[in-house]
């Protein structure tokens, strides 16, 4: 990768496009003299275009990869990428650092963009008083996170674009969000004012240095050793129970997020205990989500969040991570239940990102934007792409269209300015096989408007993330697309983004971006087993491992102290990701990767150290999960996971020698048992009282056929034993089970492993 120093050269020495304007109130320098070789933003987002039709403001940014940093290189602002060179700046003219902090498809980021960093009036003020740094929260989640947290101690809010005014050490001194021109401009001038007044001064080095004293305490927090039991678990469903809005799904008041988190919590917790309590509030809110606005009704997928509690006017844009941990959902979800519509809406939503969210090569885009033009040439409006008109279902749905219309409730008032915004009844019945073709036919038509933005940098984690779910809903729904889809993004992502050293970087973007976060590392492992379970294809199991053993050599503190988030601290000190938001932490993620591989790992040796890391991770966080369940509920699963076992409908035994998968069709069960060269289980009558027998009981189980065993002299015992080995299957009639548990006892020729029991649980609500 050229260093920026390097392409500056390189770049000066290609043919001189045009003679960019000085940015309005900043200085002179030979970097910004040679971004005049540099090719424009095609196209630019800007206000400000010659004759030409090219742009006449050029920064530093347009030298930056990250899609979200080149949206803002035509700006009038004398903006820098984040770094030392910023610092450095800084500190040698004596100003003040304003930090803003966004992402390519935050509709508020490009709000202020256009209202305030595309304007030379405001850019005039920056440049002059202050060092203006933009950073892409995707490529730099750890400095996001410092000052999210600075942000949330200084004004108990969050959001984007987050901005910040730093030291020039970069500590916080206040922060804002979203605000107007004249108010920013107000903000911009006395702050200013206050710096060169000495007593301003001081206050400000006071408040920064105790704001970034309490990021450090709060990100540093050391927790004392405490028990994770069944009783932190009973206590973690009661208090997330006691949140859910039963009416109309979801936790809490509008805005509405999808939390799925909290409902792959509940979905797990119902497998593990058969909590019935927790299956109807993890399907009632996905109930609500799949018939609401949220999801794209149209043309698959879901939006961020609702701006409603019935979840029917989304803010329209669209991230990787939510059809990832969605479909994960829909997927679980589906296999518990049998519900047709949760397939339905899964499929929709994968067939979405493989259509529309995937690069060439494999690898999956990060996410489409909220905002798009309302037609060509005309202004900019969150949702114009999603919603319709009367004028336009018309045209679109022929004959049809009085029915559509109705059926997807676009004869009800408009919610957003553009038009209407279908969703369903979620009380009601839908007839999909009469909605679906008009439905693909509405898509069609709603490709010739135009689309919204397309973030097309390839994030490694959110990839490993999309990897499972496609992994899991190619068993589950037997498509081979989906794996094929998976295995693609997989081979995209370890051939750009993972060296032969094991390091990852943390996306893809024209070359990789920043190295690879804790979450990265932990949910490219994660994808690797889900990809190993559905193909038993030992790379992957390899990979898995690799990502596991770099979580501990680049992010580990000591047994004591949860993983950081980033492999080098920021300027208030490390970061470390422990607080549940929009994704699973990447703590709570890298003890489900420990958990998941100690369970997998043939060498009793790596199993044992595996099971050695996630002790050691779940030490560290116990206090914390006590403390605040709600806030923790990844690292909760996980450590139900690694204390009980896994949920689905597969489950490796013995440390990965054996595995058990369970398939139901009618009233009918089977159970396949898969045992590696050389390993066995006693039979259901193993002719010796010492040894456990295989056995798969459960209340409405009969007839229950076991497999034909086989006579065997083992090493350790002088008379025959009974055992099965090889693939063999359990089978029997399930009418009315709601579960069925298999007790196994696995051998070898020297010695028998622990008895285990794990529980399937059978669809149906």
């Amino acid at each position: 990768m050229l260093s920026r120093l390097a392409l500056i050269l390189a770049l000066a020495a290609t043919p001189t496009f045009v003679q960019a304007k000085a940015l309005p109130g900043a200085e002179a320098s030979a970097e910004l003299e040679y971004l005049a070789s540099v090719p424009p933003v095609a196209p630019p987002r800007t206000k400000y275009i010659d004759g030409q039709g090219k742009p006449i403001y050029r920064n530093r940014l347009l030298l930056e990869r990250s899609p979200y940093l080149r949206q803002h290189a035509h700006n009038p602002v004398n903006w820098f990428p984040w770094g030392d060179a910023a610092l450095a700046e800084a500190a040698r003219r004596d100003v003040p650092i304003f930090l803003s902090v966004g992402y390519a498809t935050c509709h508020w980021c490009h709000v202020m963009e256009e209202e305030s960093f595309d304007n030379a009036d405001v850019a005039d003020i920056l440049n002059r008083q202050y060092v203006a740094v933009k950073v892409d929260r995707e490529t730099l989640p750890h400095i996001d996170s410092q000052y999210m947290l600075a942000t949330q101690i200084l004004d108990q809010r969050g959001g984007w674009p987050n901005n910040v005014f730093l030291m020039p050490d970069g500590k916080p001194i206040v922060a804002m969000g979203y605000a107007p021109p004249n108010t920013f401009m107000n903000a911009l001038n006395g702050l200013s004012q206050d710096w060169r007044q000495p007593e301003g001064r001081t206050a400000m080095s006071n408040q920064a240095d105790s704001v970034s004293e309490l990021v450090r305490l709060i990100s540093l927090r050391r927790t004392a050793a405490a028990e994770v039991d069944d009783e932190l678990f009973a206590q973690s469903s009661a208090e997330v129970l006691a949140i859910h809005d039963d009416f109309e799904g979801g936790f809490g008041q509008a805005p509405k997020f999808p939390n799925e988190t909290t409902i792959l919590y509940l979905l797990d917790s119902y497998e593990r205990t058969g909590d019935r309590a927790a299956l109807q509030a993890a399907t009632t809110s996905l109930d609500y989500m799949v018939a609401g606005g949220i999801h794209d009704q149209i043309g698959g997928g879901f939006h961020r969040y609702s701006v409603d509690s019935q979840w029917r006017t989304p803010h329209f844009e669209k991230m990787l991570y939510n059809q990832a941990l969605i479909g994960q959902a829909l997927v679980q979800a589906h296999r518990l239940t049998g519900n047709a519509s949760y397939e339905r809406a899964a499929r929709r939503a994968l067939d979405y990102v493989i259509r529309e969210m995937t690069a060439p090569e494999g690898g999956f885009f990060a996410a489409q934007d909220a905002d798009s033009l309302i037609s060509v040439g005309g202004e900019m409006e969150e949702g114009a792409f999603y919603t319709w008109t009367y004028d336009q279902v018309a045209a679109a749905a022929g004959a049809d269209a009085d029915y559509v219309i109705a059926a997807l409730g676009l004869d009800q008032p408009p919610t957003v300015p553009t038009g209407s915004v279908a969703h369903l009844d979620p009380a009601e019945g839908t007839d999909t096989r009469r909605l679906d073709p008009v439905l693909e036919r509405m898509r069609n038509a709603r490709k010739s408007r135009p689309a919204p933005l397309t973030d097309e940098k390839v994030i490694a984690g959110w990839n490993g993330l999309m990897v499972r779910t496609l992994a899991d809903a190619a068993v589950e729904f037997n498509e081979p697309r989906y794996l094929a889809a998976a295995q693609r993004a997989y081979d995209f992502v370890t051939a750009r983004l993972l060296d032969s050293s094991g390091a990852l970087a943390r996306a893809y973007a024209n070359g990789p971006l920043e190295k690879g976060s804790l979450r990265d590392y932990a949910w490219v492992g994660i994808g690797a087993l889900a990809l190993y379970d559905a193909t038993e294809d030992g790379r992957y199991l390899t990979t898995a491992t690799r990502m596991a053993d770099q979580l501990r050599t680049r992010f580990s503190d000591g047994a004591e102290a949860p993983l950081r988030l980033s492999q080098d601290p920021g300027p208030l000190g490390g970061s470390y990701d422990v607080i549940e938001g929009a994704t699973p932490t990447g703590n709570g993620s890298a003890l489900e990767l420990f958990a998941r591989l100690s369970r997998r790992v043939a060498d009793d040796a790596r199993a044992v150290q595996y099971r050695g890391y996630a002790d050691d991770l779940l030490a560290a966080l116990a206090q914390s999960l006590q403390e605040a369940p709600t806030a923790h509920l990844s690292a909760i699963d996980a450590a139900a996971l690694h204390h009980s076992g896994e949920t689905g409908s597969l489950r490796h035994l013995g440390n990965g020698v054996a595995t058990a998968s369970m398939t139901t069709e009618g009233g009918a069960l089977r159970v396949n048992l898969d045992f590696n060269p050389g390993w066995h289980a006693n039979s259901d009558r193993p002719l010796n009282e010492d040894l456990i027998p295989t056995s798969l009981t459960g209340v409405g189980l009969s007839n229950v056929r076991y497999p034909q065993a086989k006579m065997v002299q083992l090493g350790f015992q002088q008379e025959p034993l009974s055992v099965i080995e090889g693939e063999v299957a359990i089978t029997a009639q399930s009418a009315g089970a709601q579960a069925a548990d298999l007790t196994i006892q696995i051998c070898n020729d020297a010695l028998c492993l622990p008895p285990e029991r794990v529980t399937f649980r059978l669809p149906g609500l």
